[in-house]
């Protein structure tokens, strides 16, 4: 699409772009019977990238078992991956529990999804919502001691499998806001048993997310495409 808007006025492209994803909602909508997008918020945005600029269509075919969806957001990764990938068990993790609520009525009626409010990290510990006021899909997470009445349980990605009934993660979407710096840094141990990562960096929020994945990606084993703001890793074995 880049060449073709070289030369069409940015406030035209604009219009036709938010023209497009209104008929790409309504027939989601048509299609699901429900759809829960909040206004004035970044759902519509994230509806697009998704259903219309198609970020998460990966470069090979692949059958998966067992997806995790980690940042879930409202839900609307989960329901392109349960759409395209119909046998997938999928488990949708989200720590924000507005967004958990709208992720819980996007999904209910996906026999295939799975949803838990909570927070991936490398370790259980007790989470916090770090700023309250970002953007519905940007909220950051850190660690706090202890239990609070605001705190979010947090789960591992090994513990994730051992409770899965899978062997392995055949995709592993991480969109956590900056969390993959914790995730990639200490207990990786479960990088050996995923397929495919489609991940998205964080740096601009917390600077050393780039490089924590980095170190831990081994350049022999995993492949790397890029796709807008998304990284893909897909292990060579599977290409």
């Amino acid at each position: 699409m880049g060449k073709i808007t070289k030369y069409i006025p940015r406030n035209v492209v604009q219009l036709i772009l938010k023209t497009l994803t209104a008929i790409y909602i309504f027939i989601y909508k048509m299609r699901l019977g429900k759809l829960v997008l909040r206004k004035s918020t970044s759902d519509h945005l994230v509806f697009r990238d998704i259903f219309l600029f198609g970020e998460f269509k990966l470069p090979i075919k692949i059958n998966p078992k067992f997806i995790v969806d980690a940042g879930a957001y409202i839900g609307l990764s989960s329901i392109y991956y349960s759409l395209k990938y119909e046998n997938a068990n999928i488990l949708a993790i989200e720590p924000e529990k507005s967004n958990f609520e709208i992720l819980e009525e996007n999904t209910i009626g996906f026999k295939n999804i799975k949803r838990i409010n909570a927070g991936l990290w490398s370790k259980n510990v007790t989470l916090k919502i770090v700023d309250s006021s970002s953007e519905k899909w940007a909220f950051k997470v850190e660690e706090i001691e202890g239990e609070t009445k605001d705190g979010i349980k947090s789960m591992t990605l090994n513990s994730v499998l051992e409770n899965s009934g899978f062997q392995e993660i055949d995709i592993l979407k991480i969109d956590i806001e900056g969390s993959e710096k914790e995730l990639f840094s200490k207990n990786t141990e479960w990088l050996d048993k995923v397929k495919i990562i489609v991940l998205e960096l964080h740096d601009r929020l917390i600077p050393g997310c780039s490089d924590a994945v980095y170190e831990a990606i081994d350049s022999t084993i995993w492949e790397e495409y890029k796709k807008g703001e998304k990284v893909i890793f897909i292990r060579k074995n599977l290409i």
